[in-house]
């Protein structure tokens, strides 16, 4: 009698123990499940706060960005003091010329996305060239830089071989070399036909005699365009 009434005392205890333990283990899921997904939507905010805060970044930077204007190519040597100097920008804006980091003009870009300066005065020896898009008093950065050599300067030439005047036997030689001396990088012409210029500046060219008398005629033209003329005449006999 007494061992059953014990057997039924430890079965109460164990049922009992075991409540206990279903009872814990649901208290720990639930608290597991309400924190968890308190961090699991902390965590998100702060995702997406932080894609936020880029994104604001990346369109702050996107509207703050203004695109430069290109120049189109143009001659790097020119004898002329006014030049036209054109490009591309995008459509319906304003641009601003820079001549050696001064502003000299403004213009508008059409809507095929074209601008044009016809008339820009140039300086005496070098000049940069350069270009800035305008936005509500904001500009971009610079565009390409052009540069251009103005100069009005006739270039130098002699001619040492021969002399003016001189008389040449045709006996001697049926051909003659016209030799002289201009300044570095220019070209040169006797009696229209190109002579040969060496890195120096000196020149030569063969030319043919002629019996009786013989007019040459020696041209020389520098990048700008500019040209200095220079004749002799020698007699064949």
């Amino acid at each position: 009698m007494s061992r059953s009434r014990l057997s039924n005392n430890l079965e109460k205890k164990a049922i009992h123990n075991i409540i206990l333990v279903i009872v814990g283990f649901l208290i720990i899921i639930g608290i597991a499940i309400f924190f968890g997904y308190k961090l699991l939507v902390g965590f998100s905010l702060l995702a997406e706060k932080s894609q936020g805060s880029d994104n604001t970044t990346a369109n702050q930077q996107n509207n703050t960005y203004i695109a430069p204007p290109t120049l189109n190519t143009a001659a790097t040597a020119t004898n002329s003091a006014q030049i036209a100097i054109s490009g591309y920008a995008q459509k319906n804006q304003t641009i601003n010329l820079y001549l050696n980091d001064d502003m000299v003009d403004t213009t508008s870009v059409d809507s095929n996305g074209k601008f044009s300066f016809p008339s820009v005065t140039l300086k005496q020896g070098q000049n940069s060239i350069t270009a800035k898009t305008d936005i509500n008093n904001k500009e971009s950065g610079p565009s390409n830089t052009l540069s251009i050599t103005y100069s009005k300067s006739a270039p130098g030439l002699s001619i040492d071989k021969p002399q003016d005047g001189q008389t040449i036997s045709k006996n001697d030689s049926p051909t003659f070399n016209i030799e002289g001396k201009t300044d570095i990088g220019n070209q040169v012409t006797v009696n229209g036909f190109w002579a040969i210029v060496d890195d120096q500046g000196n020149y030569n060219y063969l030319y043919t005699l002629q019996n009786g008398d013989n007019d040459i005629k020696v041209v020389a033209t520098d990048q700008a365009g500019n040209q200095t003329t220079k004749e002799i005449h020698i007699h064949v006999q």
